[in-house]
């Protein structure tokens, strides 16, 4: 490592990448940033990727682009290295091993890598029925936008968010839409409960949708084959894989990092076991604000943007400047919208042992349904369904008790 200017690399050109690079700009920190990424998109609103249908047009794609910019990724103190992945790494001599054969020596590290989604096979084998899909990244969105409008049968294996979203957008394409949820009742059932999520279910199956749980949804969960040598019909249908995900860490092993589930680092941000090293976004591993000696990760927008920040100024305290760098106090929070069902919630409903209806009928989801979430007979989260904003009042009453704890 030569002296000179700080050089700092960021891995992951995400939300939380960019969070970080532009927390380092405020600090004024006096050194080169430079971000990887392994698409060739500069930071785009990932969120956004399946919120809302495009018209048919000659250039789709550009009109996702277009609608899905993030503001200060053109800043002049930032160089991007995209369509350039990081494939090793070396932290106790501080050197990066990229994809172009290069290799990257740094002073400070922010691993903000994301995840990838998890699929029920290895590899990218096809298969004579389906068009095999998953959603992460700006082009499976412009992929599958493209062939929604022109589908008449969609399956969709799994009911998380990213699932919901994408059964509500292509009914708006006009497709008959299946979902498949093997191993729950419903939607969100390991956020918001057995109960939410029937009720969720019987949401989507009025709205259109065929939703099968259990054995029946695993008898329709395309087992691909290797179909190298067969030739596909024309007319195959849709098939998106939206069970999960996976956290990118294969390219770190070997420094004796906690990868057991993403990267584990400190309430600051700090990755323990490597001086100047630290991960932010879906990636990062930390202490829970709202429990006892247990760590989260969490693959919310909102969470990318905080813990970004929070890395970003970490990096700088490390470097002398005066940063204020206060630990980890993140206030879990997300919204969806489900066939116009607008879905939020709060806190960690997760760790509770109990739920409280506060408002409304879970049979009536459209006439609006509040939920208080409680452990030990303490509040820990909050959830709020409704097509309008009935509730509103309350809702934000309860978020005020509830950041209170």
């Amino acid at each position: 490592m030569t002296g000179g200017e700080p050089l700092i690399g960021i891995v992951g050109s995400g939300i939380a990448g960019l969070r970080a690079a532009k927390a380092l700009l405020r600090c004024k920190v006096d050194a080169r940033i430079v971000i990887f990424g392994d698409e060739v998109h500069r930071t785009y609103n990932r969120p956004g990727l399946t919120k809302r249908r495009y018209p048919l047009s000659d250039t789709p794609e550009m009109a996702i682009a277009e609608d899905l910019k993030v503001n200060g990724v053109e800043h002049k103190a930032l160089t991007w290295r995209l369509d350039t992945r990081v494939e090793s790494a070396d932290l106790r001599n501080k050197v990066l091993g990229l994809s172009t054969g290069e290799s990257f020596a740094y002073h400070a590290l922010v691993i903000a890598a994301g995840v990838r989604p998890r699929t029920s096979v290895e590899g990218t084998n096809e298969c004579t029925f389906h068009t095999h899909r998953t959603l992460r990244s700006l082009d499976d969105a412009q992929h599958i936008h493209n062939e929604l409008q022109t589908s008449k049968k969609i399956t969709i294996a799994g009911a998380g968010f990213v699932a919901c979203e994408l059964a509500s957008l292509a009914k708006e394409y006009g497709c008959e839409v299946v979902m498949l949820e093997a191993m729950r009742n419903g939607p969100f059932e390991n956020i918001l409960g057995k109960r939410i999520a029937i009720a969720l279910r019987r949401w989507i199956t009025q709205n259109g949708v065929t939703f099968l749980t259990g054995d029946s949804a695993k008898e329709l969960l395309c087992r691909r084959s290797d179909a190298s040598n067969l030739e596909f019909s024309s007319n195959r249908s849709l098939f998106i894989e939206a069970i999960g995900s996976v956290p990118n860490v294969e390219w770190l092993q070997g420094n004796g990092l906690d990868l057991s589930d993403g990267v584990r680092v400190d309430e600051y941000m700090r990755v323990p076991e490597c001086e100047d090293v630290f991960a932010a976004g879906d990636i990062a591993r930390y202490p829970d604000p709202w429990t006892t000696e247990s760590l989260t990760r969490m693959e919310f927008w909102k969470n990318a943007i905080d813990t970004g920040d929070l890395a970003g100024r970490s990096v700088a305290s490390s470097l002398g400047h005066d940063s204020k760098t206060s630990r980890i106090g993140y206030f879990p929070s997300i919204a969806t919208e489900v066939f116009g069902l607008r879905v939020q919630i709060a806190g960690n409903p997760k760790i509770s042992d109990s739920m409280e209806l506060v408002c409304g009928d879970l049979d009536q989801l459209d006439c609006g349904v509040l939920v208080k979430f409680l452990r030990a007979e303490v509040m820990v989260g909050v959830a709020y369904l409704d097509k309008g904003a009935r509730f509103n009042s309350v809702y934000i009453e309860l978020l005020k008790s509830l950041k209170a704890h």
